[in-house]
């Protein structure tokens, strides 16, 4: 797996929570090697801003303008692709439409309940009933055929002390939704840098979760790597990617070894 040198998971300073400058991004991937490196920043809502969480809609042309400037200059040491990670509301569908035509992809990232993200939020421990509101708006999502694939399913379990039937139960409904619309879920690489640096209780890492994964696992599943960067030194960081896939060690998961954007 360290020869798989692709992410399509890698944000800017637009999120309002990342740091470095766009080709910093791009001058540590061609350092680490990597043959593709895809930017997703958090995409903006029409209606809504939130400066620490995503970018605001008039950042939206300047952010994919830098993106395929960078792409033109460095075309001869790594190709660069330029889409969005984005929450999923029902009510917003129209607007998640529009960036998917402006952009090459568009990936799932459901960390809050609502585009404010002032409500549940799913870093935090969770109550069983925000658990599975987690797992039914994940699904609702990717039966939309919006999303090229779905970021740290198991964020949820960033907090949670004890794996409960609600997390048993969720991790079923995504496993089995991502199969049926062959939608790739990512081992989120940032899970394992927050981790090192912030032990809970004495865990390894944040995510991913074992006890999730083993219940992905039984599904026909195909796994992506993504790095999850808010750094350009996160792209350096490739013990972390290997101690990721050790994480899931011997669960057989079905890893995308080659580009596919």
């Amino acid at each position: 797996m360290e020869k798989m040198r692709f992410n399509y998971h890698t944000h800017t300073v637009r999120c309002g929570h990342a740091s470095g400058t766009d080709e910093e991004y791009v001058q540590c991937a061609i350092k680490a090697g990597y043959r593709i490196l895809g930017f997703s920043d958090h995409a903006p809502f029409k209606k809504y801003s939130n400066r620490k969480c995503f970018m605001d809609w008039d950042q939206l042309e300047e952010y994919i303008g830098s993106i395929e400037q960078l792409k033109e200059k460095y075309r001869d040491q790594i190709e660069i692709h330029v889409g969005l990670e984005t929450e999923y509301y029902p009510y917003c569908h129209e607007e998640r439409e529009e960036l998917k035509k402006k952009v090459e992809y568009l990936l799932l990232g459901q960390h809050f309940s609502d585009p404010l993200c002032t409500q549940t939020d799913y870093f935090k421990q969770n109550s069983e009933e925000e658990i599975l509101q987690y797992g039914k708006s994940v699904c609702e999502a990717l039966d939309t055929g919006l999303f090229t694939y779905l970021c740290h399913p198991d964020v949820i379990m960033s907090r949670q002390p004890e794996f409960t039937g609600a997390c048993v139960e969720i991790a079923h409904m995504i496993g089995k939704k991502c199969a049926e619309t062959d939608t790739p879920l990512e081992l989120n690489v940032r899970g394992i840098m927050k981790g090192k640096r912030r032990p809970i209780e004495g865990r390894k890492c944040y995510y991913p979760n074992r006890d999730f994964w083993q219940i992905l696992a039984q599904y026909p599943i195909r796994v992506v790597c993504g790095i999850d960067a808010h750094a350009p030194e996160d792209l350096l960081d490739l013990e972390s990617v290997r101690d990721a896939y050790k994480e899931l060690d011997g669960l057989n998961l079905n890893y995308i070894t080659e580009p596919f954007i």
